[in-house]
This record gives structure tokens, C-alpha cells and sequence, in this order.
């Protein structure tokens, strides 16, 4: 399956975490300002779109020779404006970087984003500190035990339903600012999670080796 690789403009992932993935990539877009990190990695896009806010003037004379496309449209966020082009040209395996971290409120927009697009790719948002996969209806993820899982709810999720953690949820319901679940610990694997209705985020904290194979 070809695997697209979205760079954003949130906190710029480590050298060593780009790599990995720029080399498993077949596409690689900079959303907007996500471009300046890959400048300073001297790593050029296939493609840098956005409303072009964010980007700097080195970076864009830098990349002078990388195709751009500008939108101007307020009503999508830049990485949402680059997963539509990534879906468009149909990869369904997309890894994002630089979604987190930074200003808060484009943090929670990047995760309203996943939510979003989960649907139409198998989109994993990552950052040096774990991963975050979009929860749709079911999902069975690998983990070695031991690992450090946290159940996000971007509205109320009822039904959810969990095997392999050390706190099982048995048809429950999580909500922001009623209840939530973090730092929950995998005791075996593969960890099933399902949520009847809800929009359910799960982060996986990474300790560089408890992720045993993507979901």
C-alpha cells in the first residue's frame, strides 16, 4: 500500500523520527509552514499547501522549485487542506507529523482533523512522545504489555467496550470534563477497543519500541 507523509506546523518532530518515516514515504507534503522544518532539514516536499501564513520567505526561495498550491480558504485548517490532497490522490496509509504540540487550539483543530479524515485513510498522527489513532466504530492495536494507553473522547463516546487493559471499560461512557481515561496499561495483547457512538481518540505513549505493528 503506498503511504503518504503530511509534515505540519505544529512542534517539529526530531530528525531521527522524520527519517524514519520520510523513508517509508511515497508522497511527502508540507502543510503551510510545516515546510520551514523540512527546509531545516534539507529535506524537499512533493508538494507544500496551505494558505500560506506560516511559511517564511527562506523557506519558499529555498523550495523555489517545489510545487505550491495556495488556498486561501479559512473554512479548512492548512492539514486539513493537505490531508484532502493526500486523500485525493488516493493513499490510504498517512502519517503526520508536527500535529501537536505548539499552540493548544491548533492542536485540538489537528485532532478534530483526525477525526475527521479517519474514515477515508488509515491516518496516524505521531510525535516524539506517541502516537494518536482515530477510533471508528473498532480498532485492535499490538502493543507489548506494559504500555501506556490513554482513551480520548472528542464528544461523548458510549459503548466502549476494552480487552487487554489493566482498567477495562465494560459498555461505558467517557466525555471531556466528565470523565476520561488516561494512563490506562496494556496487561496483553492485541488490546481491542470499540465505542458504539462518539468520537474516541486513542494515544499511545511511546517508549520507541511498545508499538509493535500498526493497526
Amino acid at each position: 500500500m503506498k503511504r503518504a507523509l503530511i509534515l505540519a506546523n505544529g512542534k517539529p518532530p526530531s530528525k531521527r523520527l522524520f527519517d524514519k518515516f520520510f523513508a517509508l514515504a511515497d508522497w511527502f507534503v508540507c502543510a503551510d509552514g510545516g515546510a520551514n522544518t523540512a527546509a531545516r532539514f534539507d529535506c524537499p516536499p512533493h508538494l507544500i499547501i496551505g494558505d500560506f501564513d506560516s511559511i517564511e520567505d527562506e523557506t519558499r526561495a529555498f523550495f523555489s522549485n517545489v510545487g505550491v498550491r495556495i488556498l486561501k480558504n479559512q473554512n479548512s485548517t492548512d492539514l486539513e487542506k493537505a490531508l484532502t490532497a493526500v486523500i485525493q490522490k488516493k493513499y490510504k496509509e498517512i502519517v503526520v507529523l508536527g500535529a501537536t504540540g505548539g499552540r493548544l487550539d491548533h492542536a485540538i483543530g489537528n485532532l478534530s482533523a483526525l477525526v475527521k479524515f479517519s474514515g477515508k485513510a488509515h491516518i496516524t498522527f505521531i510525535d516524539d512522545r506517541g502516537t494518536f489513532i482515530a477510533v471508528k466504530n473498532s480498532i485492535e492495536v499490538n502493543l507489548q504489555v506494559g504500555s501506556t494507553i490513554s482513551l480520548l473522547p472528542l464528544s461523548r463516546c458510549n459503548g466502549i467496550v476494552t480487552n487487554g487493559l489493566k482498567w477495562n471499560l465494560k459498555n461505558e461512557s467517557l466525555e471531556l470534563g466528565v470523565r476520561e481515561s488516561t494512563s490506562n496499561v496494556s496487561i496483553s495483547s492485541p488490546v481491542n477497543i470499540n465505542v458504539k457512538k462518539g468520537n474516541l481518540i486513542i494515544f499511545i505513549l511511546s517508549n520507541n519500541k511498545n508499538l509493535l505493528s500498526q493497526p
